[in-house]
């Protein structure tokens, strides 16, 4: 099982083919590839703020405000960032987040989400009720 974060139009109900699942998660390839990582998926600007926050970390260094140890430092963080926050970034860019579910794919997410969506617009259970298959407290099964 994993975490999706599901990103979905303001009014998904008008438009439920729009909605999205993103795995959350580190990405390596961002990571390790930081900024060229952020052109190939289309984030211009985060890789034109990466080039500023770069450009202002080298200027410190030239002007021996900053040591070459630190700007290194400065640097895997913000590679640290890029590979914790890329897929977010991604999914960011396009839709606004509406809801986080864990599950076994990103189809099933999706499923769970539209689900939600439909019992809450249409009423298929009572306010506040627990579903079938949720749990309420600290045992992974209802019957224990």
């Amino acid at each position: 099982m994993k975490l999706f974060a599901i990103h979905a139009p303001l009014v998904a109900q008008a438009a439920p083919e729009k909605v999205r699942a993103a795995k959350t998660g580190f990405s390596l390839a961002g990571f390790v590839f930081g900024p060229l990582w952020l052109l190939v998926r289309g984030l211009w600007l985060a890789f034109f703020a990466y080039l500023a926050a770069w450009a202002v970390v080298a200027a410190a260094v030239r002007l021996g405000e900053l040591t070459q140890v630190a700007a290194v430092a400065l640097q895997l963080l913000g590679h640290l960032y890029i590979g914790f926050e890329g897929r977010a970034m991604r999914a960011r860019a396009r839709l606004p987040l509406a809801d986080v579910i864990y599950a076994g794919s990103a189809l099933e997410a999706e499923k769970v989400f539209l689900e939600r969506l439909f019992d809450q617009l249409h009423g298929a259970r009572g306010a506040g009720a627990p579903a079938p298959n949720d749990v309420i407290g600290l045992f992974p099964e209802p019957g224990r």
